[in-house]
């Protein structure tokens, strides 16, 4: 499933001073943006029974808010932001919403405008609440769903304004003028972005249109109406900040509130997006908290303003960073709207509404999901082309608003059901093809590689949760049926819920129930099992985990160790405890040996008592000794920071270790450790060389044995380096 690329906040975008490249592409930006801004106040406030030509001064209105404000305070480099055509397809969805329950003229203005600012509040909730990240977690199929079907819808909306003239009974009047502008607006757009790149192709489109329809009105035989042509723009003065707080008791409250929240939503969403956008152009990372504050703060106004919202735009944005723009992009968008505005209204008696159409239309077809159809013709990709087209057709059919929750629901749903189809199982393994580190006589290895597939290791990764906890208990089931003990590991288990900590018991008991123990090494607390995960199961069953004796160990070795120790006594060959002594004959050093060898072998040896707790040797000491445990226990580690450290070896009564620096003096590769207090018997190189003099038969002997153990650790360490070599 295909995500939108998420670029989190990072170092905040520095004020740089005012650059030629800011004047120039903030100017380009506005004019990709201008027709584009003025289209959709025309189609939203005609939506409503206003005049175009207050519509226009909204959309320019809108489009210097949003610019100016978050070019100010945002948080992303080279963005630029104006009404957008999805934001125009939800409002117009909320001014049906508004109409059916009965609000007309002011009042259906004011709900309008009361949505606007409670978008731009959530929009800053959402960024103080850290909802960036999770708005650009939203598939990508889903995005491309309901942007087509924002797409279908805008382009609906323009059905009238183009075809309206011609479904009318006068033909005398040239009703076909509209319809043929808004064709050649489009056909100029077209042919401008592929041939011409020295002139922006909206504000080609905007001047070829208009050009097109004043001369096919001096054409016509009759004047051409009023009612095609936007008007002069209304002066700036008429504009009236805030809302009447009486008049707000009379809204709808759902309608309003549902309608605000999926603009914040899909506002934010669009932002993002142009913002990941800007970062790979600007080589920068923009700052989502700081950006989305900006949008909610500029939307707020827009709508105190009385104007159109918005949000970021990705054409404008890559247009401004393109010509050079970077940290006042945005202002200098705003302030080119701001001019227009103030300056040029009266320029709007000349511009056709069948123009504005005819962009509208263009960006509508833009964008319009085609890779869709690609789509459908793979398997890998077919389920997200069905989800695209399910979300169009949400949109379509019902709203922009519900097809936002739909998309929101279809991203959950489409999680667990990844989750679920995917095995928290990485690897499974058995104690005859992995073991632990202790060292263990050749009987006790005989036995271990005979019956250890009664020792199950199951490696973990990922959510054990309500999804996947279940398919885990199936899976474990051919090993709960029987006597065994299951080790589960759970460095790479990132969560556990209450669901997977049911599940856990009821393995547990299953478990027990068939003669076999549960055991758990490598648990973090952040999984939310706690350090103790017998205690953790009892928690959720009233009954306990009764004497089910689950185990929590530090790490897997420990808890393969106790696996064989257990294995081995009900075996009856129980390994000898630290406490035990076993005599230099009883070894598998000397098992090969003769009598009259041994007794040569231990005439060469010394003797020492170590207390628990001593350093024997440390890692890098040099060394030409090695040494034979009687009795206690011995740790070879590796020091992996300073608190801790890789247990290699575990060596108890009648083991060897340290034998490779008498037969190569040189340094130690490990330290050595007396967990228990020890008594050793140790081998130097000048005992080896005396042995070797007076009974070269025993030093034979010896080496072989020597040889034997190397081979073993060897095929060991090999076994080991494939095992870690599949993660």
């Amino acid at each position: 499933m295909q995500t939108a690329e998420s670029v989190t906040a990072a170092p905040q975008p520095r004020l740089q001073g005012y650059r030629v490249g800011d004047l120039a592409g903030g100017a380009a930006a506005a004019m990709v943006v201008l027709p584009q801004a003025m289209a959709y106040g025309v189609v939203l406030f005609s939506l409503m029974g206003m005049s175009a030509a207050s519509g226009a001064l909204a959309g320019l209105v809108g489009a210097a808010c949003l610019s100016l404000v978050s070019g100010f305070f945002g948080g992303t480099i080279g963005l630029v932001s104006s009404p957008t055509g999805p934001a125009l397809v939800l409002f117009s969805g909320a001014v049906l919403a508004f109409e059916s329950a009965g609000l007309a003229g002011e009042k259906l203005f004011a709900a309008l405008m009361v949505t606007t600012v409670l978008a731009g509040l959530f929009q800053v909730a959402i960024a103080v609440s850290g909802g960036g990240r999770l708005i650009k977690l939203i598939p990508y199929p889903v995005v491309v769903g309901f942007t087509t079907g924002a797409a279908l819808l805008m382009i609906q909306s323009q059905l009238k304004p183009v075809f309206g003239p011609l479904l009318e009974a006068s033909w005398e009047a040239w009703r076909w003028i509209p319809f043929a502008t808004a064709v050649a607006t489009y056909l100029w757009i077209a042919a401008s972005s592929k041939w011409v790149s020295t002139v922006p192709p909206m504000v080609a489109g905007l001047a070829g249109g208009t050009l097109v329809f004043h001369i096919l009105g001096r054409t016509a035989t009759d004047p051409v109406p009023v009612a095609w042509v936007v008007g002069v723009l209304p002066d700036p003065t008429s504009i009236v900040a805030g809302l009447s707080i009486a008049g707000l008791a009379q809204l709808p409250v759902m309608p309003v509130v549902s309608a605000a929240l999926a603009l914040a939503m899909l506002a934010s969403l669009n932002t993002m997006l142009a913002s990941v956008i800007a970062d790979l152009t600007t080589e920068t990372r923009h700052n989502a908290l700081r950006e989305l504050l900006a949008q909610g703060v500029g939307q707020t106004l827009t709508g105190l303003l009385g104007s159109m919202g918005g949000s970021a735009t990705t054409g404008a944005t890559v247009v401004a960073v393109s010509a050079g723009a970077r940290r006042w992009a945005g202002v200098t968008a705003g302030a080119v709207f701001l001019l227009l505005v103030l300056l040029f209204g009266p320029a709007g008696k000349l511009l056709p509404i069948s123009v504005l159409a005819g962009i509208v239309i263009y960006v509508a077809v833009g964008m319009i999901g085609a890779d869709v159809f690609e789509w459908l013709r793979s398997g890998r990709t077919r389920t997200d082309a069905l989800v695209a087209l399910l979300v169009t057709i949400v949109t379509v059919a019902y709203d922009l608003v519900t097809a936002v929750g739909a998309g929101v629901v279809i991203a959950i749903v489409l999680f667990i059901r990844e989750q679920a189809r995917t095995s928290v199982i990485h690897r499974r393994s058995t104690g005859a093809q992995r073991h632990s580190v202790r060292l263990r006589s050749e009987k006790e290895r005989a036995l271990l590689e005979q019956h250890g597939g009664r020792i199950v290791i199951y490696e973990l990764r990922g959510n054990l949760f309500f999804a996947t906890a279940d398919r885990l208990f199936e899976e474990l089931l051919p090993d709960l049926d029987r006597p065994a003990w299951i080790i589960l590991h759970l460095r790479r288990v990132s969560q556990v819920d209450l669901t997977g900590i049911k599940i856990l018991h009821q393995i547990a008991t299953r478990l027990h129930a068939h003669g076999g123990q549960l055991l758990f090494c490598e648990v973090h607390h952040h999984i939310g099992l706690g350090a103790d995960v017998g205690r953790a199961l009892s928690r959720v069953s009233q009954k306990g985990t009764g004497n089910r004796r689950v185990l929590t160990l530090i790490g897997s070795d420990e808890a393969l160790e106790h696996a064989e120790n257990a294995l081995l006594t009900e075996l009856g060959s129980p390994p000898a405890a630290a406490h035990d002594r076993v005599e230099l004959a009883a070894t598998d050093l000397c098992r090969g040996m003769t009598t009259e060898q041994v007794s040569a072998l231990r005439s060469v040896l010394s003797s020492r008592t170590v207390e628990a707790g001593r350093t024997l040797f440390a890692a890098g000491e040099q060394g030409d000794d090695m040494y034979i445990v009687v009795r206690g226990e011995v740790d070879m580690r590796l020091q992996t920071t300073q608190h801790h450290y890789k247990r290699l070896a575990n060596c108890g009564p009648g083991t060897v270790f340290g034998e490779i620096t008498l037969i190569d003096p040189g340094p130690r590769t490990a330290d050595a450790i007396v967990v228990q207090p020890t008594e050793l018997l140790v081998l130097d190189r000048r005992g080896l060389e005396r042995l070797q003099r007076e009974r070269p038969d025993a030093a034979v002997s010896l080496l072989i044995a020597l040889g034997n153990m190397q081979g073993h650790h060897l095929r060991r360490s090999d076994e080991e380096i494939q095992r870690l070599a599949q993660w």
